[in-house]
Formats: structure tokens, C-alpha cells, sequence
């Protein structure tokens, strides 16, 4: 299943000009961003994809599947990520990601 996020190159232009080596996202969702991010920053080492839908999750490892190696898939709540990533002895990333969608808003 193809993923396009809404305001993908909005997304991709904050990280434009960085340097990534460990990155995290609080919400993986199908991938659809992590896999264009992680197009546009191959020197990204470590990628750690987080979301509590293990659905989402399982189709995220389809679409990221050409990353295999670089992406760790969490399942888990995003306000979980400090235990996240103690767990895994991650100490510090270089780029951070979370995306909220307002239900109410729509």
C-alpha cells in the first residue's frame, strides 16, 4: 500500500539542510514520510519508526522493506519514547518528528 502524507515536502524541508545520523518518529503511520526522508537523507543510520496501531505498523514495514537494516519499528504510544529509547540506549537523535491529526477539526 502506497502512502502520501499530506504536506510531505512541508515535512521534508525541515530537515532539508541537516545532517541525520539517528532519527526518530513518533508517528510511523504507513511510512510514508520516513520512507521520503530516508530517500532524501541516505546518510541516516538508524531510523525509529514508533506507532501504537500495530497495523500501521505491519504495513510500514512493507513500504520501508528497501531500508532494511537502518529502520527499527517500535510498537508503542509516542509519549512513550524517552522508555523507548533508554531501552534501545539512545541518548540523543538528530532529528525528531510527530505529526497530530484533530478529528474534531475536520
Amino acid at each position: 500500500m502506497k502512502h502520501i502524507p499530506v504536506m510531505l515536502e512541508e515535512s521534508l524541508a525541515i530537515f532539508k539542510d541537516r545532517k541525520l545520523k539517528t532519527f526518530f518518529d513518533g508517528t510511523l503511520g504507513a511510512g510514508g514520510f520516513s520512507k521520503a526522508l530516508l530517500e532524501a537523507h541516505p546518510e541516516i543510520e538508524t531510523y525509529y519508526g514508533c506507532d501504537q496501531d500495530e497495523r500501521a505498523l505491519g504495513i510500514a514495514q512493507e513500504n520501508l522493506k528497501d531500508f532494511e537494516g537502518k529502520v527499527e519499528f517500535i510498537h508503542a504510544n509516542f509519549s512513550a519514547v524517552k522508555e523507548a529509547l533508554e531501552e534501545r540506549e539512545v541518548t540523543e537523535v538528530d532529528g525528531f518528528f510527530l505529526t497530530w491529526e484533530c478529528h474534531q477539526c475536520s
